[in-house]
């Protein structure tokens, strides 16, 4: 069984936002409680754990993640990278370096920041290209590039799950890996798309073009209040709150 727990569904400011009196922010509602994205994918027995913002530590802690066999980064940003210094523990738990799988054309940017947790031995960088297949365990990763605004991002498939935060449109040489899916969760910044994130009138296009069989909203923002916008989408289509977990 394939098992994805949803560490955070927020955007980069998370929610609430600071200094923010809007009514999702007040909400007392856990639904509208929102840490930095993050998941962690597990099956077999394999747990990888996909970003690491700046909740990280309290994600973990949460769900009571004391195994981790590898982390996938998905691009360079803060809001998912710089709770990386807190991953060196699982090289006390291990007493091995905790693998991270990074992009190769920001690895050496990633090494330069943080050259003191991989030559230290407490993590090992291993170095990706776009389309890699990555193996962890039994368990095989499929990588793929998506639009970031100006960047790129890692796309996620494992078996019928794919996971797409951070993500403003999608390549044609990545299409193929949207097809024939059961689970798709996806990003979903606020009602309308900018240049950098998908709103929900992408995902709606999105919905119909590839066609999966479920729909999760992840990356949202305080725009978004989650009693409201369930009222406004089809069955399939499900907004996530941090602790779901999704099983296939």
């Amino acid at each position: 069984m394939l098992e994805v727990n949803i560490l955070g569904c927020g955007s980069s400011l998370g929610v609430p936002v600071i200094g923010c009196s809007c009514l999702v922010c007040k909400s007392d509602s856990p639904y509208n409680k929102r840490l930095r994205s993050s998941i962690i994918i597990n099956q077999n027995e394999t747990r990888v754990l996909v970003d690491f913002g700046f909740n990280i530590k309290e994600q973990l802690l949460n769900s009571g993640i004391y195994h981790l066999d590898a982390a996938i980064l998905t691009h360079e940003h803060a809001d998912h990278l710089s709770g990386i210094d807190e991953l060196r523990v699982f090289f006390y738990i291990h007493g091995k370096p905790l693998n991270i799988f990074i992009l190769e054309s920001i690895a050496p940017l990633i090494f330069e920041r943080y050259k003191y947790l991989f030559d230290g031995g407490m993590l090992k960088m291993n170095i990706v290209s776009e389309f890699q297949k990555i193996k962890v365990n039994d368990v095989i990763f499929q990588l793929f590039p998506q639009i970031h605004g100006a960047i790129k991002s890692l796309g996620i498939r494992v078996e019928e799950f794919v996971y797409s935060c951070d993500i403003s449109s999608i390549p044609d040489n990545s299409e193929k890996y949207l097809y024939n899916t059961k689970v798709w969760v996806v990003d979903c910044v606020d009602y309308k798309s900018n240049t950098k994130h998908a709103g929900l009138e992408r995902v709606f296009e999105w919905s119909k073009k590839y066609g999966p069989e479920k729909i999760y909203l992840t990356n949202m923002s305080h725009n978004i209040d989650y009693h409201e916008i369930i009222t406004k989408i089809p069955p399939h289509i499900i907004p996530l709150y941090d602790g779901f977990k999704i099983k296939l």
